[in-house]
Protein backbone atom coordinates (compact mmCIF):
# COMPACT_ATOMS: atom_id res chain seq x y z
CA UNK A 1 0.00 0.00 0.00
CA UNK A 2 1.38 3.45 -1.14
CA UNK A 3 0.97 6.67 0.86
CA UNK A 4 1.44 10.30 0.93
CA UNK A 5 2.05 11.68 4.06
CA UNK A 6 1.21 15.83 4.00
CA UNK A 7 3.12 17.73 6.46
CA UNK A 8 4.69 21.16 6.99
CA UNK A 9 7.39 19.57 9.14
CA UNK A 10 10.37 17.22 7.70
CA UNK A 11 10.38 16.02 11.39
CA UNK A 12 6.93 14.98 11.72
CA UNK A 13 6.77 13.57 8.06
CA UNK A 14 10.00 11.36 9.47
CA UNK A 15 7.90 10.46 12.92
CA UNK A 16 4.73 9.61 11.26
CA UNK A 17 6.37 6.88 8.06
CA UNK A 18 8.26 5.29 11.54
CA UNK A 19 4.99 4.50 13.10
CA UNK A 20 3.52 3.18 10.59
CA UNK A 21 5.88 1.34 9.27
CA UNK A 22 5.85 -0.14 12.62
CA UNK A 23 2.20 -1.45 12.26
CA UNK A 24 1.33 -5.12 11.27
CA UNK A 25 0.17 -3.43 8.09
CA UNK A 26 2.24 -3.73 5.05
CA UNK A 27 2.91 -0.63 3.57
CA UNK A 28 4.91 -0.09 0.58
CA UNK A 29 6.47 3.61 -0.61
CA UNK A 30 5.62 6.45 1.31
CA UNK A 31 5.05 9.89 -0.71
CA UNK A 32 5.57 13.35 1.21
CA UNK A 33 4.50 16.69 1.12
CA UNK A 34 4.74 19.65 2.41
CA UNK A 35 1.78 21.60 2.29
CA UNK A 36 -1.77 20.28 0.39
CA UNK A 37 -0.78 22.27 -3.14
CA UNK A 38 2.24 20.03 -2.85
CA UNK A 39 -0.11 17.21 -2.07
CA UNK A 40 -2.40 17.56 -5.19
CA UNK A 41 0.31 17.65 -7.37
CA UNK A 42 1.89 14.57 -5.57
CA UNK A 43 -1.81 13.04 -6.02
CA UNK A 44 -2.11 13.81 -9.90
CA UNK A 45 0.79 11.98 -10.42
CA UNK A 46 1.23 9.34 -7.77
CA UNK A 47 -1.45 6.38 -7.28
CA UNK A 48 -1.38 6.24 -3.49
CA UNK A 49 -4.10 4.29 -1.33
CA UNK A 50 -4.21 6.96 1.69
CA UNK A 51 -3.70 9.95 2.89
CA UNK A 52 -2.43 11.20 5.96
CA UNK A 53 -2.22 14.93 6.40
CA UNK A 54 -1.82 17.82 8.54
CA UNK A 55 -4.42 20.09 9.55
CA UNK A 56 -2.40 23.19 9.81
CA UNK A 57 -0.10 24.30 6.80
CA UNK A 58 1.19 27.08 4.96
CA UNK A 59 -0.52 27.93 1.19
CA UNK A 60 -2.78 25.33 2.05
CA UNK A 61 -4.48 23.88 4.78
CA UNK A 62 -5.50 20.22 5.43
CA UNK A 63 -8.96 20.96 5.10
CA UNK A 64 -8.95 22.81 1.87
CA UNK A 65 -6.54 19.72 1.04
CA UNK A 66 -9.29 17.25 1.95
CA UNK A 67 -12.30 19.63 0.03
CA UNK A 68 -10.29 19.40 -3.05
CA UNK A 69 -9.57 15.63 -2.76
CA UNK A 70 -13.28 14.87 -2.72
CA UNK A 71 -14.37 17.24 -5.38
CA UNK A 72 -11.71 15.63 -7.33
CA UNK A 73 -13.55 12.36 -9.38
CA UNK A 74 -10.34 10.41 -9.45
CA UNK A 75 -9.04 11.34 -6.15
CA UNK A 76 -12.77 11.28 -3.89
CA UNK A 77 -11.72 7.46 -3.04
CA UNK A 78 -8.84 7.87 -1.40
CA UNK A 79 -8.98 8.08 2.23
CA UNK A 80 -7.95 10.83 4.13
CA UNK A 81 -6.42 10.58 7.53
CA UNK A 82 -6.09 14.05 9.61
CA UNK A 83 -3.14 14.01 12.17
CA UNK A 84 -2.98 16.87 14.19
CA UNK A 85 -2.71 19.02 17.66
CA UNK A 86 -5.68 21.04 15.97
CA UNK A 87 -8.64 18.40 18.31
CA UNK A 88 -11.11 20.70 18.63
CA UNK A 89 -14.84 19.31 18.29
CA UNK A 90 -16.15 21.63 15.86
CA UNK A 91 -12.45 21.29 13.33
CA UNK A 92 -13.40 17.54 14.13
CA UNK A 93 -16.53 17.64 12.93
CA UNK A 94 -15.71 20.09 10.18
CA UNK A 95 -12.51 17.17 8.78
CA UNK A 96 -15.46 14.66 8.85
CA UNK A 97 -18.18 15.96 7.37
CA UNK A 98 -16.17 16.85 4.26
CA UNK A 99 -15.14 13.49 4.24
CA UNK A 100 -12.08 12.53 6.38
CA UNK A 101 -12.03 8.73 7.12
CA UNK A 102 -10.18 8.92 10.56
CA UNK A 103 -8.98 12.19 12.98
CA UNK A 104 -5.92 11.20 15.04
CA UNK A 105 -4.84 13.53 17.37
CA UNK A 106 -1.10 14.29 17.88
CA UNK A 107 0.88 13.03 20.00
CA UNK A 108 -0.42 9.46 18.90
CA UNK A 109 1.18 5.86 19.69
CA UNK A 110 2.00 3.11 16.71
CA UNK A 111 -0.76 1.35 18.12
CA UNK A 112 -3.42 4.30 17.77
CA UNK A 113 -2.15 4.82 13.51
CA UNK A 114 -2.42 0.84 13.36
CA UNK A 115 -5.75 1.31 14.63
CA UNK A 116 -6.75 4.10 12.52
CA UNK A 117 -4.94 2.46 9.39
CA UNK A 118 -7.11 -0.87 9.75
CA UNK A 119 -10.15 1.00 10.01
CA UNK A 120 -9.62 3.17 7.12
CA UNK A 121 -8.05 -0.09 5.11
CA UNK A 122 -11.74 -1.83 6.67
CA UNK A 123 -13.84 0.61 5.15
CA UNK A 124 -12.50 0.94 1.91
CA UNK A 125 -12.35 -3.03 1.10
CA UNK A 126 -15.72 -4.20 -0.36
CA UNK A 127 -17.10 -7.16 1.28
CA UNK A 128 -16.17 -10.48 -0.27
CA UNK A 129 -18.53 -13.00 -0.75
Amino acid sequence: MDILIVDDSVVLRKILERSLRQTQIAIGSVLEAGDGREALEKLRTHAVQIVFSDMNMPHMDGLELLRQIKATPSLQHVPVVIVTTDGSESTVLQALALGAAAYIRRPFTTLQMEAALAGVLAQSDPVKE
